[in-house]
């Protein structure tokens, strides 16, 4: 079974990087890849798909655009998108379509590959809710490997990863850490210098650089404690900086976490409009993680 399952991980990431009119293929070596053209204004975009107020098939349009540009781009940031959008499906108020696991997978191991660090930790959080633990336990490490890299929310990222190891850990033996890890290096070794290139991009998805009081999730005593997860939201944000609207795209890995993070989004702020400038609403994705902070990454690093 664990040969079944290592070849299983293997032939996922062949699938995500074969040529196919859908992506293109994996840098040619003799040409250093370059980081892709990320969109944030796309944010106001995405914010659209999930309007009610605008009519089903002009969204659908406008989704259409989103899948091919992203398809086109290889943009991480748009893949990590479409992925949260048909992970969560109509569990996120005014989404367009329907949940489609498979879609989601294809997505978020096209952005994972590419760069978005947030996609490892969900392609883990998928296997795990699918009971494939191996792979769950790859994706962790993955994830646990380039959070500790990635220049956003460091700490969060850091306990996160820790507690998702945790998670999986759970149902994995330690006479399968070996051939785990050895899956682990071998991915890292093939896809270290796009995924790092993806990751030097990310600045330009802070462009508007929210900030928020530190929130400290105190549940009530009878209450469960969720577990740590993400919750991607879409902000809508007033020319005084303030929150006019929070949309949410994704939560994994159950909804529960979405009421803790979203008190946190609504309590952003950016810096607000100057004077005799553009009105209008400012968008931005604001990807929060919700830990405990029991578990950190020991790391030789």
């Amino acid at each position: 079974m664990g040969h079944q399952r290592t070849y299983a991980f293997r032939a996922v990431i062949a699938l995500l990087m074969a040529c196919s009119i859908d992506y293109t293929c994996a840098a040619d070596s003799t040409h250093p890849p370059v980081a892709p053209a990320l969109s944030p204004s796309s944010d106001a975009s995405w914010s659209q798909v999930f309007d009610s107020t605008v009519p089903l098939a002009d969204r659908q349009r406008i989704l259409t655009n989103l899948e091919a540009d992203a398809t086109q781009s290889n943009d991480p940031h748009a893949l990590y998108m479409l992925g949260s959008l048909y992970h969560m499906g109509q569990h996120a108020p005014g989404s367009p379509v329907q949940e489609n696991p498979q879609k989601a997978t294809l997505y978020f191991g096209n952005a994972a590959i590419r760069g978005s660090v947030l996609a490892m930790a969900k392609m883990a959080e998928l296997e795990l809710a699918a009971g494939q633990y191996r792979e769950a336990m790859n994706w962790a490490q993955i994830y646990a490997h380039y959070a500790l890299m990635s220049k956003r929310d460091s700490q969060s990222r850091n306990a996160y990863a820790a507690e998702l190891v945790q998670r999986v850990q759970d149902h994995i033996s330690e006479s399968q850490m070996t051939a785990i890890m050895k899956d682990v290096n071998s991915f890292v070794a093939t896809y270290d210098t796009e995924i790092k290139v993806g990751i030097a991009g990310e600045a330009i998805l802070n462009h508007l650089h929210p900030t928020s009081v530190r929130n400290h999730f105190k549940p009530a005593l009878d209450d469960r404690l969720p577990d740590s997860g993400i919750a991607d939201f879409i902000v809508a944000f007033k020319p005084d900086g303030s929150v006019a609207n929070v949309q949410l795209l994704d939560a994994v890995p159950r909804i529960d976490v979405v009421a803790t993070l979203r008190e946190y989004a609504e309590k952003m702020t950016v810096t607000p409009v100057p004077d005799g400038g553009d009105h209008a609403l400012r968008y931005a994705w604001i990807p929060t993680m919700l830990n405990d902070r029991r578990y950190r990454i020991a790391t030789k690093h």
